[in-house]
């Protein structure tokens, strides 16, 4: 295992760009070939016209960050149908051909991008269901959303068994449609509170039936929408082609929530993800860098030190995995509005130490398109702060 030079603000360029050198070297994850270990985080922007179909200013946003090196960009969270995934009015869909001949003109222009890294993006689409945040909201119970801010969001109706068939039959367009558009692979958006997640949590899944109760049940859900998922993969692309899935400790009613509360229930979820056909995990956290459960182990220990994305690759048998959390920023999304860049070294460190395959910058790529290329020379200190004000456009 590589040693990194030790972090200090007064590196010269050449010190710096060895300390991050782990996340610019060439990967293979799932035999998706990529030119380095930087993924672009799904990051929702809803600056989409009124019919969800992705414009060319869209095209033109993620071809820049294409340009400027990433290896694999996620696209933002895209709605699986409009009448119940969308948490909002103009965030981009992928239930029509519309949308579909919409999201290949952003691949062609992704894969045409050219970049200092000697070989194209890949890009991969996020399948969305916002469930209890949802504008006409459904999810396991009848339980609705407390605002942070006080008061609660209206209060989703039950899913049937109908309901779930129909979820499914959803994501499984949304999947064949992906396939279509050419997407060179997809993602599950099973985090955060959303509505696969949402079955998992005992806060918001209160039913009595197969799909409430234990984990086990309350896994038995998201599990169908990914073996359904799958299936159509297989049939329509093949079954080499790579599927994700992100999953997350915090929801966005709940920051501090533990979603899987000990390494055995992480490994009961991610055995079970990987059973149904996932070939990539996707690991969100607060800070990528944060022990996995500090309430359990004393971190000064292995265990205590390693990283919700190291328990994942462990447990799940050494799956690729890729590790998001506050990369390069200095706050949390909850912390404030006052945002300064930081040394990403610390995640190259997750490289080195086998508990991540690839690292998802987030708000910091929206700041700076050529990422990769300014802290690749051991310039991060140059990178723009983000903005919150830098959601209003698309434009840099």
């Amino acid at each position: 295992m590589t040693k990194l030079p030790t972090a200090d603000q007064d590196l010269s360029p050449e010190a710096a760009a060895e300390r991050v050198a782990p996340l610019f070297e060439r990967a293979e994850l799932a035999g998706l070939e990529l030119c380095n270990r930087i993924a672009m985080a799904p990051m929702t922007r809803r600056l989409a016209p009124d019919d969800r179909v992705p414009s060319q200013a869209i095209a033109d946003y993620y071809a820049r960050r294409a340009s400027g090196g990433v290896g694999l960009i996620i696209t933002e969270g895209t709605h699986v149908d409009d009448q119940h995934a969308p948490d909002s009015e103009n965030v981009p869909g992928i239930f029509n051909d519309e949308q579909a001949s919409g999201w290949k003109r952003v691949i062609k222009a992704v894969h045409s991008a050219e970049n200092s890294f000697g070989s194209p993006s890949r890009i991969a689409v996020q399948l969305w269901h916002t469930g209890r945040h949802a504008m006409n909201p459904i999810g396991p119970s009848p339980i609705p959303v407390q605002k942070r801010d006080g008061g609660y969001k209206d209060t989703p109706r039950e899913m049937t068994e109908a309901d779930m068939d129909e979820v499914v039959g959803i994501f499984e367009n949304a999947a064949r449609l992906s396939i279509k558009a050419g997407f060179d692979s997809m993602e599950i958006h099973g985090a955060h509170g959303y509505l696969l997640d949402s079955f998992l949590s005992p806060a918001s899944n209160q039913r009595t039936d197969d799909y409430g109760g234990s984990f086990e049940n309350r896994m038995r859900f998201p599990l169908r929408v990914v073996r359904a998922v799958r299936a159509v993969i297989d049939e329509h692309a093949g079954p080499e082609y790579p599927l994700m899935i992100r999953f997350s400790q915090w929801r966005m009613e709940d920051y501090a929530a533990y979603a899987y509360p000990d390494p055995e229930h992480l490994e009961r979820w991610v055995l079970a993800l990987k059973e149904a056909g996932i070939d990539i995990l996707h690991v969100s956290t607060r800070d990528a860098t944060d022990p996995g459960f500090p309430h359990l182990f004393d971190t000064d220990t292995e265990d205590g030190r390693r990283t919700l994305a190291g328990w994942t690759r462990k447990l799940s048998g050494g799956m690729p995995t890729v590790a998001v959390g506050r990369v390069s920023v200095s706050a949390s999304m909850d912390e404030g509005t006052a945002v300064q860049t930081t040394d990403p070294a610390p995640v190259a460190e997750l490289i080195t130490r086998d508990e991540a395959d690839m690292i998802a910058v987030g708000r910091s790529l929206i700041a700076n398109p050529r990422w990769c290329d300014i802290v690749k020379e051991g310039r991060w200190s140059e990178l723009v702060p983000y903005t919150r004000e830098m959601l209003e456009t698309l434009d840099d």
